[in-house]
């Protein structure tokens, strides 16, 4: 029962509350009706004596009646009402029960009308979803039988043994009957609390479902206008590279020195405001792919979609723990590996003791991209990419010197953006060396 409760809010308890507490006062006004129409046909027949004080008892639980309804229309439901109203239907049975038994009808306190009235009482209350009061009102119920029955029994002892209907063993039995009927209602309560709370529990799946389902149609809604805005943008990139370069500057000189170099991470990984070509040679991929293998498409497309939304979530961040950078260049590995098949090799060797550290979001990929802009590569000769962490907590990031006989003069701002990024963050900078055959990047974790 307590877990229905703790699965509503406070004011659908409350308000089921009133809703047992109005059907128990209309089943009273019910019983009221029933019980005075049945008296007049009674004190028609000629009854009259029994009739009279049967009519007092109907109009005092008329007026208790009337004010338990004004409280429940001004929405007065304390805990202790329940149980009040429980012992004002009891006593309001039993008192008739013994009016009828001492002066008139000595059957009454254990014929079998009478005890079906305690019965109709448990299936009521069964209703209120109160397994405390439910309970009581057994309880009650049974005690105020059996109490009536052994005083009005002890006044006539011959009377109550000369017939086996009315002995103390048929009472006996028959309070054991009401008791199992009670225990039915307490168990029939318990399952309509558990079926209420299956219900609760299956509407919260099917909610938290449906929201699942709407939030993945909305990412996957917002990924493809994404790729046709990309789409779009590249058609005019290759003729705009150096107007867009321009503009760039001078907004990041504007901007906070920390936020100028997250944009320039940006930049260096998107490649689709200063350098568009690593999207548009991804894109090119894409097409040859999608023609000859369209399962591997769609899983470029989806490694793609990876990166980019890798960049967008985390672009901000001062620092990035090693496992989540590791994953997103798993993703970034797929992408060079079916652009330059056979001719990159990445080897990644990093513990799992060393992958909680942390390290600036972009900077393996800043590192691995500036090898690749640096050297050739080729099936013969491939480019080789080693990634692991020394024993000082340095991650190190190794590609064998191949460089290229002629290329663009080198702007330097990926090794720039590190360094910069670590000194504004006060942290151990990072190292760049370049031998006779390798160029070697380390960079400080941090714990």
């Amino acid at each position: 029962m307590a877990d229905i409760f703790k699965s509503l809010p406070p004011e659908v308890i409350q308000q089921e509350r009133l809703k047992g507490a109005l059907m128990s006062i209309y089943f009273r006004w019910l019983m009221i009706a029933v019980v005075v129409i049945t008296l007049s046909i009674q004190l028609l027949s000629g009854f009259k004596a029994e009739s009279v004080y049967s009519f007092t008892l109907v109009i005092v639980y008329f007026f208790l009646n009337i004010v338990l309804w004004i409280a429940a229309q001004k929405k007065y439901d304390p805990a202790f009402l329940g149980y009040v109203s429980a012992l004002l239907d009891v006593g309001m049975v039993t008192l008739n029960l013994y009016f009828s038994g001492m002066h008139h009808d000595k059957l009454a306190v254990t014929a079998a009308a009478s005890m079906f009235l305690y019965p109709i009482l448990f299936v009521l209350y069964t209703f209120r979803l109160n397994r405390s009061l439910l309970i009581f009102l057994v309880f009650i119920a049974l005690l105020f039988f059996n109490i009536n029955y052994f005083y009005v029994y002890f006044q006539d002892v011959e009377f109550y043994r000369a017939y086996l209907s009315i002995t103390p063993q048929s009472h006996i039995f028959k309070s054991i009957y009401i008791f199992f009927i009670g225990f039915l209602c307490v168990y029939f309560q318990q399952s309509i609390s558990r079926f209420i709370l299956q219900q609760i529990t299956q509407a919260n799946e099917r909610a938290e479902l449906d929201v699942k389902v709407k939030t993945e149609e909305q990412k996957n809604k917002y990924v493809q206008k994404l790729i046709e805005q990309e789409k779009e943008q590249n058609k005019k990139l290759e003729q705009e590279v150096k107007q867009r370069t321009e503009e760039l500057t001078r907004v990041n000189t504007q901007l906070l020195k920390l936020q100028k170099e997250n944009l320039q991470s940006q930049f260096e990984v998107l490649k689709q405001q200063v350098n568009p070509h690593f999207l548009f040679n991804s894109l090119n991929v894409l097409t040859s792919l999608i023609k000859l293998d369209p399962d591997l498409a769609e899983k470029f497309s989806e490694q793609l979609s990876k990166v980019y939304r890798y960049v967008l979530e985390n672009k901000d961040f001062e620092l990035v723990d090693l496992n989540t950078e590791l994953n997103f260049l798993d993703a970034y590995i797929f992408l060079l590996d079916i652009r330059f098949v056979g001719k990159l090799r990445i080897s990644i060797n990093i513990q799992e003791e060393n992958r909680n550290q942390r390290l600036v979001p972009l900077a393996m990929q800043l590192l691995i991209e500036n090898a690749i802009k640096h050297n050739v590569m080729s099936k013969m000769q491939p480019l080789i990419i080693d990634v692991f962490v020394d024993d000082a907590n340095y991650l190190n990031i190794v590609n064998n010197l191949q460089e290229r006989p002629t290329h663009l003069a080198s702007t330097g701002l990926g090794l720039k953006n590190i360094l910069n990024r670590y000194e504004l963050l006060n942290l151990s900078p990072p190292v760049f060396e370049k031998t006779a055959h390798q160029f070697i990047a380390r960079i400080k974790l941090v714990k």
